[in-house]
């Protein structure tokens, strides 16, 4: 049993320990020292190491596991959308289209002249939502800026006081990779897409939240929703430059609850400046890291943004979403494959590595050659940026297999299923691309490093929702979609713990229980390997969280 101390600070026991280390997979009992993993083992062996000041915890048959690595997270996101007071309409607290209203009516009672955002709506889950234009949002707000989010984060539709706090008319010229929509006049309507166009609605009508006394308040609540989940260390996928400081400020605080590797929003600007932009080089253990850019080649299905082979359905649904099923209705990419390769070469000719937003298997094509095109120039360079490819809703097979000959890594937004595959299914796409969206079993039989995760504000934060969606293919109805696609309980809990650390490259510090590792923790009340997949859901929960062996979390 290795050790470097004569006596641990903490020593965990009592527990079924799950350690995602292949050359010990199980345990009895943990010892910490300094923050750090020094023994793993039996109870006896671990026991030894008790002296007079030892914290021992048992932990009651509880199962022991790797702190969840959140890989596709959005903690600056969610303090600045959903963070009390903010106003939030997504379906998991709005779940029809009278809430969402009255909760926007509500809000303006209270501040009748002040900005307001309201993040989270979806049309798709909030049946009979109006279309929100221009004209509607100045009827809910006639006296003050008015900005309706989509909960995928990829459109948002503004009053006109908001367009005309933000300088938007029609002189504006679409900012890269995003676009404002206009009428037949060449007016802007009010509606925007993507990244760039949504984040500066935002921060015109979210001003006051980017006080720095609001935002490290709104952060360290953001933390505290990662560690009630058993969460300790995330990804921010999609940082702001401008944000870095605060995010790094609440994730070194000596409180800090939450270790955060940022990948910055990669728009052309940041790569003409990527040797010198503020790309980190801190020791793998620090609590902060800037690790690199985040592409997004496409958009979402529910505002057909995506480039597919596959046509949606002719379906009301389908034509909110922007689709023209009659048209063809295959949806586009945000860039051309020329535009987009030019971004991945410049970025990994500056060794930074890149995370690339794709849903489509169209926009597939142009991010496998993005990177088959910067890999020429260096492979074995490419192959240790680990290049990732995100979300991947219609990737296929062949897809998977040339990614992995790539050297890249994939991470899938496996909660799709659990909230949008009926949706999928009836009203988009039909139930056969349904049974094959975030086709996990297929990346993961291709030789990929598959991680899971819940896209921050996009879904509800819950590493173990998206490990049972997994592997019950099941969504919130009770329809399996897919079943061929699962995955098994033992590799969903690798994708959240050792394959989204090696996705943060830090897979040496976080991801296992291993001497030497940082002593990141989560308990749960019940080996999740004991219980039938089908009940995974409601009888598994986490009931406390260690960072570097301090807990942050009980849910005693």
């Amino acid at each position: 049993m290795p050790a470097r101390h004569d006596t641990a600070d903490l020593i965990l026991t009592g527990a079924t320990v799950l350690t995602m280390d292949p050359t010990r997979p199980e345990a009895a009992a943990v010892a910490v020292t300094d923050g750090e993993i020094t023994a793993v083992g039996t109870a006896a062996d671990v026991g030894a190491l008790r002296g007079r000041d030892t914290e021992v915890v048992d932990l009651g048959g509880a199962a022991l596991l790797p702190g969840f690595v959140e890989a596709h997270g959005h903690p600056a996101s969610m303090a600045l959308t959903i963070a009390p007071p903010a106003l939030d309409v997504r379906p998991f607290v709005a779940p029809d289209a009278a809430s969402v209203l009255e909760r926007v009516r509500a809000a303006v009672r209270g501040a009748p002249r002040a900005p307001l955002a309201a993040y989270g709506v979806d049309p798709l889950l909030q049946r009979g939502l109006p279309s929100l234009t221009r004209e509607l949002l100045d009827e809910l707000h006639p006296h003050g800026p008015l900005l309706v989010l989509s909960n995928s984060g990829h459109a948002a539709w503004a009053n006109t006081a908001t367009l005309r706090a933000a300088g938007i008319d029609r002189t504006t010229p679409d900012p890269p990779g995003s676009w404002y929509v206009r009428d037949a006049s060449g007016e802007p309507t009010g509606e925007a897409h993507e990244s760039v166009a949504v984040e500066h609605l935002m921060r015109t009508v979210m001003a006051d939240r980017l006080d720095p006394g609001a935002l490290h308040t709104a952060l360290r609540w953001a933390f505290d929703q990662h560690a009630r989940v058993g969460i300790t260390t995330s990804s921010d996928m999609a940082c702001p430059p401008d944000l870095v400081p605060a995010l790094r400020a609440a994730a070194e605080a000596p409180d800090a609850n939450l270790r955060v590797r940022a990948w910055l929003i990669g728009t052309p600007a940041l790569a003409a400046s990527a040797c010198t932009a503020p790309f980190t080089d801190e020791p793998s253990a620090a609590m902060y890291g800037t690790v690199g850019a985040k592409l997004w080649a496409d958009g979402t299905p529910w505002q057909a943004s995506i480039a597919t082979t596959f046509p949606y359905l002719d379906t009301e649904a389908a034509r909110r979403t922007g689709a023209d099923p009659c048209g063809g209705g295959h949806g586009a990419m945000n860039y051309t494959a020329g535009q987009l390769a030019q971004l991945v070469e410049t970025f990994t000719e500056a060794h930074v590595p890149v995370a690339t937003h794709v849903h489509g298997d169209v926009t597939c094509e142009a991010v496998l050659g993005a990177y088959a095109r910067a890999a020429r120039r260096d492979p074995d360079r490419m192959r240790a940026l680990r290049p990732r490819m995100e979300h991947c809703g219609a990737v296929n097979g062949e897809q998977y297999l040339r990614a992995a000959g790539l050297g890249a890594t994939v991470s899938l937004f496996m909660d799709h299923i659990r909230w949008w595959g009926d949706v999928l299914a009836d009203d988009l796409y039909g139930p056969e691309v349904a049974a094959r969206w975030m086709s996990a079993r297929t990346a993961w039989d291709a030789g990929l490093r598959v991680s899971l995760h819940n896209d921050g504000v996009c879904t509800p934060t819950d590493p173990l929702s998206g490990v049972a969606t997994s592997v019950t293919r099941r969504s919130s109805s009770g329809r399996v979609h897919g079943a061929h696609q699962a995955l098994t309980v033992e590799e969903a809990l690798r994708a959240v713990t050792v394959n989204a650390a090696w996705q943060l490259h830090l897979e040496d510090h976080v991801g296992m229980v291993r001497p030497g590792m940082r002593a990141d923790f989560a308990v749960l009340d019940t080996d999740p390997r004991a219980v039938p997949p089908g009940r995974l859901r409601e009888n598994v929960h986490v009931t406390g969280t260690y960072l570097s062996g301090r807990r942050t979390w009980s849910a005693g």
